[in-house]
């Protein structure tokens, strides 16, 4: 075999969709609709997640912007790849499917008490005592003039989504024994309208105007009044899956840069999740 025969079918190989760099794919857990909001927003500012470095453009969520840090710190961190988007219908199942192994990792950050041994974490995205949440009421509530929230709600019934384990146990910590928990995030909405339950903790729009609206309920913060979460919240990888290893390690590599640049601070910041517009309420808890 001459060397131009062998030189082509080298060539040829090199360039098949197994050894293509951009064939690397990974399979990422995520919830129903989550990712149609992420291409969705991608595809209105351009198109291209690695071109993004202005975080703070109308319609970001928090959970798109988990999204796309996790794929600018992958690339970062020298591992080029395409992702296989899996959807399950809220985050307990999600979890459970990358700690099985079934998937590689998860899409979005998570609180670091749900890691355990069979899943590798991540530097945070969020660190401790950086995420703070609202205590939501409807709008004719009395408790919008309330000085004295904690004091106030004590005997009151709060409502969090049911898979939200870190707000149940937060609340529990509070000293509320009576807590109603939601299915999906617009049943907290209803129930709230139904009268279930006397307030809920939800995230701070980015926004100016801090109220919510889900369903026809429209949802106000109690105001000057906040929670903050004394824990972080993390990527995680499977160490069960064939790849995990693999991800974890680029991950890592790749949130450190994006840490240490500034990007993660100014990603925060822009998009809300770290909302300057209530920077000098209280913290009520803890």
């Amino acid at each position: 075999m001459n060397n131009k025969i062998l030189f082509t079918i080298i060539l040829s190989i090199l360039l098949t969709p197994t050894f293509a760099l951009s064939s690397e794919c990974i399979s990422v857990a995520s919830y129903t609709g989550t990712i149609k909001s992420y291409k969705n927003y991608i595809e209105c500012n351009g198109g291209d997640p690695l071109a993004i470095n202005d975080y703070g453009a109308p319609g970001i969520t928090r959970t798109m912007l988990s999204i796309l840090i996790l794929v600018q710190a992958l690339h970062v961190g020298d591992f080029p790849c395409e992702m296989e988007f899996k959807n399950y219908p809220n985050s307990g199942r999600a979890i459970s499917e990358v700690k099985k192994g079934n998937v590689t990792l998860l899409a979005e950050d998570m609180w670091k008490s749900n890691f355990d041994e069979s899943v590798y974490m991540t530097a945070p995205l969020i660190r401790a005592g950086e995420f703070e949440k609202g205590i939501y009421v409807k709008k004719d509530s009395h408790f919008l003039n309330t000085t004295t929230p904690l004091k106030s709600l004590k005997d009151h019934v709060p409502l969090v989504g049911n898979t939200w384990t870190t707000d149940i146990d937060l609340l529990r910590e509070m000293g509320f024994t009576q807590i109603e928990t939601a299915p999906r995030y617009n049943q907290i909405f209803k129930m709230m309208g139904k009268g279930r339950a006397d307030f809920s903790l939800i995230e701070f729009p980015n926004r100016d105007n801090l109220s919510q609206t889900v369903e026809n309920v429209e949802l106000h913060p109690i105001p000057n009044a906040k929670i903050a979460f004394a824990d972080s919240r993390n990527f995680m990888v499977s160490k069960k899956h064939p790849q995990g290893k693999t991800v974890y390690t680029a991950l890592e590599k790749g949130m450190k840069i994006l840490r240490e640049n500034g990007t993660i601070d100014r990603a925060l910041r822009q998009s809300g999740v770290i909302n300057d517009r209530i920077k000098d309420w209280a913290v009520i808890y803890p």
